[in-house]
């Protein structure tokens, strides 16, 4: 039996596996841990390979030969964290990350991990201080910069940070939103409120963007929204789930209206603290551009909550927006157009398929999307995450000719990517300018 495999057979595993040829990686590196069991890097690939193919559990058993083999080596151990993050093995994935940050402590990517990790946990000191410790390691993770403002739009930190991140979230956060819904919302009190909070992203000099294009005030439940799009989008069935989801829809008819929605879905008050959102339609399949919802649990509740809504748009926003009742997601309907029809007195058009129960709790057995067990309700008022996400509603605005954009006096696009999707959606969806 070899010692160690040859220079060559290495390199041209590392070739495969960088060029993304899964199958020849494989069989490479079985052959070489079948002749050489003790050569560690082998194994450490084997392991990567069945993860990006989806063999969980098997690069599980895998990885942790790859650790025993060299304990030394703080890329097994990080490896192995995120394997066990996959099977959902929080406390275990912590424990691996941890190992290789005292092997390598500046491993950005190991304590970024670890902050997402905490989060989960609902240890959020701990996982702002990992994303900084991350950001300070390597300045160039967009990601982690990312997780790190969506985690402050839910958090505040306990001990003071100089982190700069940190300082224009707080100082934002003290923009109050309160006064804004007293009597109907001002075109020029929105201009005011977001000129005021891009002004101090800007007297901090900080170079920051966001690709999500929706503002969420969020409870404590998790909808589990990925999970049924994927099962709807790998199945083309519709969990069960969703047949007793029921949303509030409003569809403002400019930015300037978007933006007062937000303000009034931050403010409202509902029994539930439903959670909402407020977005830019960017699904070429759907029409609209503008729309707000509320998620509700029932037909009734559902009602409940659109009749109060008209109220409070007609004395916050003005007259002409309505809050209208649907039913799920809007894709459903383009395979299932009955799931769409509300029946509110007596059966629904179309109800759940029990054939289809086999097909969710199979990919649920096989699934590292779980539920969520800690979630952080949004914090109330203006953050840092919700005006960078208003920035890229603006860029959709210019895309699409909304000549009211011009009143936030935003010169530049930032999101380029957006800007370009705006203007080809105009090829499916027309917009007619309401001013």
């Amino acid at each position: 039996m070899k010692k160690n495999p040859s220079q060559q057979q290495l390199s041209k595993l590392l070739e495969y596996y960088q060029k993304r040829r899964f199958s020849d990686a494989e069989k490479l590196a079985k052959s070489i841990t079948k002749k050489t069991p003790k050569h560690q890097f082998a194994w450490k690939v084997l392991g990567a390979v069945l993860k990006q193919t989806g063999r969980i559990s098997e690069s599980l058993v895998v990885s942790k030969k790859s650790v025993q083999l060299a304990p030394q080596d703080a890329a097994a151990h990080y490896n192995l964290g995120n394997t066990f993050k996959e099977l959902n093995r929080l406390e275990e994935s912590e424990a691996s990350y941890i190992k290789a940050i005292a092997l390598k402590p500046d491993h950005a990517e190991a304590h970024s991990n670890l902050g997402n990790i905490f989060r989960e946990l609902g240890r959020l000191e701990e996982s702002m201080n990992n994303y900084i410790k991350a950001i300070e390691l390597n300045p160039n993770m967009p990601e982690t910069q990312q997780n790190l403002i969506e985690l402050l739009a839910t958090y505040v930190p306990e001990n003071k940070t100089s982190h700069p991140i940190v300082k224009v979230d707080q100082e934002i956060k003290k923009i109050n939103l309160k006064e804004k819904v007293s009597g109907i919302i001002s075109d020029d009190k929105i201009i005011q409120l977001f000129c005021k909070s891009s002004g101090i992203i800007k007297k901090h000099h900080l170079e920051l963007g966001t690709n999500l294009s929706q503002v969420y005030r969020r409870n404590t439940i998790d909808l589990n929204c990925k999970r049924h799009s994927t099962i709807f989008n790998n199945f083309n069935i519709i969990p069960k789930f969703c047949f007793g989801c029921y949303k509030v829809q409003v569809e403002p008819r400019s930015i300037l209206e978007l933006i007062k929605l937000f303000v009034v879905f931050d403010q409202i008050k509902l029994v539930e603290n439903n959670t909402r959102k407020c977005f830019i339609e960017v699904r070429p399949e759907i029409s609209g551009h503008y729309k707000g919802l509320i998620y509700c649990s029932s037909m009734e509740e559902a009602y409940q909550i659109a009749d109060y809504l008209e109220m409070v748009l007609k004395e916050h926003i003005g007259p002409g927006l309505h809050a209208a009742v649907k039913r799920g997601c809007s894709e459903y309907p383009i395979s299932f157009p009955d799931y769409k029809e509300i029946n509110k007195s007596g059966a629904q058009l179309m109800n759940y398929n029990e054939d289809w129960k086999l097909i969710e709790e199979d990919y649920d057995s096989k699934s590292s999307i779980k539920s969520s067990k800690n979630i952080t309700p949004t914090l109330p008022g203006l953050s840092l995450s919700d005006v960078l996400i208003i920035r890229n509603w603006i860029d959709y605005a210019k895309g699409i000719g909304d000549v009211s954009v011009r009143l936030l006096k935003q010169s530049t696009v930032g999101n380029q990517a957006i800007y370009r999707a705006s203007k080809a959606r105009l090829e499916r969806h027309n917009w007619r300018d309401s001013l």
